[in-house]
């Protein structure tokens, strides 16, 4: 089964409540989980303690890569959980040079008994997350954390010094957990900036869990094709030596990729299908977005309205929230539910359909859409829109008909 998680943020909480039987499991960032302590334990333990929902937290270590000359509270409060506030390096890029083994073995202890803890909270704090589930829910229920993913780098090439931090953070990793029994199983994450750099990353390892991160892995771009099939081509290599391959990040290109090997991804709710390791300035919600199921997208409310208003079967959805009407009916929490529920469908239809019908129902799509477009009736500006749209289609059948 193609395991569905959802990235966890602290303006989610109510769309997660209400979506719990939809999704598999929580991808809890780090920062969170430092910055915001108590209110992410007691929300992300009282969904655990109702419905054994599992969770695993992700360090986003690579964020210390990156010259922070504006580091967030976040940023400063993960570093402080590592017990290394020198991670933090305002003015200079960080190198590989500067995680000493001192600092490697400090970070790996550290970031391991966080986890360990991770489920202690005061009755205080849980009590209160529990009571908005409107059930009972009882604290000796909760759970820990599915799995603890050790600290990780993101590699430019084997030899540019990150892997073999990387290597030493897993290695150290593995050895405190042993030393104090921990029970909580390791998976390791690696992270690559291009997906012939994973591949070889997957090939040169003989961990057989694996949790991928291909950098900023945009699965829409025309230019983004010949990086998608080779991702295609990592995933499945990867399962025919026996490794189980979960991505970190992943829209609906991943849910294709289940029927080469890949046993799960995660996502955001209303955005977040890639990241890029490169630390954004600011962040905050994800916008009011319509998700288009027959595109496997996210694009305006406005525009899926005038589609919808002349060609309600290109967009129109039958899911819980929308009931066949217009987006424009639906309100922000509305739209966010929607797009997991849409998710949800498309693992149960997609993740095991024969390729040769994907790559039929996507050119099909995608045949739709354009002819759909060309007999739009709107002002420019939105037609220029409209035909920007539906492309990526055509590209996902091309990758899985080329596939070896």
């Amino acid at each position: 089964m193609f395991e569905h998680y959802l990235s966890y943020g602290s303006t989610d909480q109510q769309t997660v409540r209400d979506l719990s039987g939809v999704f598999d499991g929580l991808l809890v960032p780090g920062t969170i989980a430092a910055f915001q302590a108590e209110g992410t334990k007691g929300f992300v333990l009282s969904l655990s303690a109702r419905s054994a929902k599992p969770y695993i937290i992700d360090s986003r270590f690579p964020l210390f890569q990156n010259r922070l000359t504006s580091a967030k509270k976040s940023h400063a409060m993960l570093a402080e959980v590592l017990g290394q506030p020198g991670l933090i390096q305002t003015d200079r890029q960080p190198t590989p040079e500067d995680f000493t083994d001192e600092v490697v073995n400090e970070v790996a202890a550290r970031w391991i008994d966080f986890n360990v803890g991770f489920d202690n909270v005061t009755t205080k704090t849980f009590d209160k997350y529990a009571s908005r589930l409107q059930e009972a829910v009882f604290p000796e229920n909760r759970q820990g954390p599915n799995a603890i993913l050790p600290p990780y780098m993101m590699v430019e090439s084997a030899d540019d010094g990150w892997f073999e931090v990387s290597n030493r953070l897993w290695e150290a990793s593995v050895q405190y957990a042993t030393s104090r029994r921990v029970g909580i199983p390791l998976r390791r994450v690696l992270a690559a900036t291009t997906a012939d750099k994973w591949g070889a990353l997957a090939n040169s390892v003989n961990t057989i869990d694996i949790v991928a991160w291909v950098n900023d892995l945009e699965e829409f771009r025309p230019e983004s094709v010949s990086e998608l099939a080779a991702y295609a081509r990592a995933i499945k290599s990867a399962r025919e030596r026996g490794q189980r391959v979960f991505a970190l990040y992943g829209g609906f290109f991943s849910v294709l990729l289940a029927r080469y090997g890949l046993v799960g991804s995660s996502h955001g709710i209303g955005f977040g299908e890639h990241r890029d390791y490169i630390e954004l300035p600011s962040s905050g919600a994800p916008q009011a977005r319509y998700y288009v199921p027959r595109l496997h997208k996210y694009i305006s409310v406005e525009l899926a309205n005038v589609l919808w208003t002349q060609n309600r079967p290109l967009v129109a959805c039958e899911c819980e929230e929308c009931d066949g009407a217009s987006p424009l009916t639906l309100d922000y929490h509305s739209l966010m539910r929607h797009s997991v529920r849409v998710r949800g469908v498309e693992i149960g239809e997609w993740s095991t359909m024969p390729t040769s019908s994907a790559v039929a129902r996507l050119r099909e799509d995608f045949i739709a859409f354009r002819e759909g477009v060309e007999r739009l009736s709107a002002p420019t500006k939105i037609r220029k829109r409209a035909e920007d749209i539906y492309h990526h289609l055509a590209m996902w059948a091309r990758i899985l008909d080329e596939m070896p």
